[in-house]
């Protein structure tokens, strides 16, 4: 019986836990641990069946992980090649991936639209413990759905006197009082205000640039939480690099400059649109665990899962946190499609020289700078239709979770204005498209349907619509 001492993959709040191999995958609370204290929301109770064994493949074929990793080289070299990790592997493995993908390194977020003087501070969050001290937290996602182990920090501000707004299209049971989006400009922030955001592919860079911009002209603070394992590192690392969008990866494959993806431990599955996967001549996934993008892959390069590996994280904090297990398969199977040997000691170093550690100690947090950003301008559209449908941006989406998410929320008012039954659907129209979905009421805004889960007719983060009984 093996146990590893492990970080959970569903996002980057860092939660730790326990993996024992048992016959099966069994899941221990790790108590512990210093961004959780052993708590887990219900993915990392789920976590032992999201990890689906994965076999090394070429153009659907069996084989081993070293001739898979060659044939990924050799489908590289053809040239118009792009590269793409959203952070869900270690900082030794980023940093080899970052050095093969010199050439079109895509994270995924946007850092490009926006000013180089905010990107440590969209980076790089606050210790959660500044959280607990807070006065007033204005909150610009929903904790529920998108990331629920900030709520027992919220809920120990509040225990303190603190008061929490949210800035959401529904009301949260957490929060004191709401602001509805489109009013922003009635928020009231003091320089004791803290504003939590998060920061990943789907954000609205006008939105981002009102939030950072909100917080400029109060003197509050700002912290951003994020969606995948080590996204923290991946933008650290990743910060003097030309790195792309998802938007100008999307562009590129759709106009033929791309037409090989290489996706480290990430599934784009859910990210980009089919008909734009289906142009690439060849998809290569290296990962620890199957995924819809390994059963469209044309080369697998399979090794040992995230649990299993040796290395370090960065979570949300900036907190060092070091993986329980001593398997380097996969830096090994980068070293072979980049042609060289990657030795992990030497990665390693570089990792603790970047973040200014002598040594990975999970219960204190390394020095950042948090320079000081300029005033911003930013652009916020109007939503110019009668019914809205806002899509919530959900961290956990990447592994195949049995999907509960599958519905839209309206208010009790949009139901009956519809005449919907109890039990029934909804017909929503939009781009040329109609979907049918189930439907829940909730304490939602007027004419605005919420979604956690996207369905393929959106165009944004706010899509107008049609809809009807």
């Amino acid at each position: 019986m093996n146990v590893y001492s492990t970080i959970c993959p569903g996002c980057n709040f860092g939660c730790g836990l326990y993996i024992r191999e048992n016959g099966k995958l069994e899941l221990d609370f790790r108590k512990s641990s210093p961004a959780n204290a052993g708590k887990l929301c219900r993915f990392g109770m789920s976590l032992p069946r999201f990890y689906a064994p994965v076999r090394s493949t070429v153009d659907g074929k069996e084989t081993t992980l070293d001739e898979a990793a060659k044939e990924a080289a050799k489908r590289i070299s053809g040239g118009s090649a792009a590269f793409l990790s959203f952070g869900n592997t270690t900082c030794e493995e980023l940093l080899a991936f970052q050095k093969l993908a010199e050439s079109y390194l895509c994270t995924g977020a946007n850092f490009d639209a926006l000013p180089k003087d905010t990107h440590q501070t969209l980076s790089v969050g606050i210790p959660y413990s500044e959280v607990e001290t807070a006065k007033h937290i204005v909150l610009f996602i929903d904790p529920y759905e998108q990331y629920p182990l900030i709520l027992r920090r919220l809920l120990a501000a509040k225990k303190k006197g603190a008061k929490i707004t949210s800035v959401w299209w529904k009301k949260l049971a957490v929060a004191d009082e709401t602001v509805n989006p489109a009013d922003i400009s009635k928020l009231q922030l003091t320089k004791d205000s803290l504003v939590i955001a998060d920061f990943h592919p789907f954000s609205d860079v006008e939105q981002v640039k009102n939030v950072l911009s909100i917080a400029k002209n109060s003197e509050a603070r700002i912290t951003f939480l994020k969606p995948f394992a080590n996204s923290t590192w991946a933008y650290i690392a990743a910060k003097d690099a030309k790195q792309k969008s998802l938007a100008q990866l999307v562009e590129d494959i759709n106009k033929g400059t791309v037409k090989t993806l290489f996706c480290l431990e990430s599934d784009p599955s859910e990210l980009i649109p089919q008909d734009v996967l289906g142009k690439l001549t060849n998809i290569i996934v290296q990962a620890g665990q199957a995924g819809a993008i390994t059963n469209k892959a044309h080369v697998v390069v399979a090794h040992e899962p995230l649990y299993k590996k040796k290395g370090t994280l960065i979570n949300n904090e900036g907190r060092a946190q070091a993986l329980g297990g001593g398997s380097t398969n996969g830096l090994d199977a980068l070293g072979i499609v980049a042609g060289t040997k990657l030795e992990f000691n030497s990665l390693h170093e570089s990792v603790k020289k970047s973040l200014g550690i002598a040594a990975v100690d999970e219960f204190s947090i390394p020095k950042y700078e948090r320079p000081a950003y300029a005033a911003l301008q930013a652009a916020l559209k109007p939503v110019e239709a009668k019914t809205a449908l806002v899509s919530v941006y959900n961290p956990f989406m990447w592994f195949n979770m049995i999907d509960d998410n599958d519905f839209v929320e309206m208010s009790l008012n949009t139901s009956r204005g519809l005449k919907l039954l109890k039990g029934g659907t909804i017909k929503i129209k939009s781009n040329g498209s109609t979907i049918e979905k189930k439907f829940r009421v909730a304490p939602v805004q007027e004419n605005v349907l919420l979604s956690c889960k996207k369905f393929g007719i959106e165009k944004g983060t706010i899509t107008p619509v049609e809809v009807s009984r």
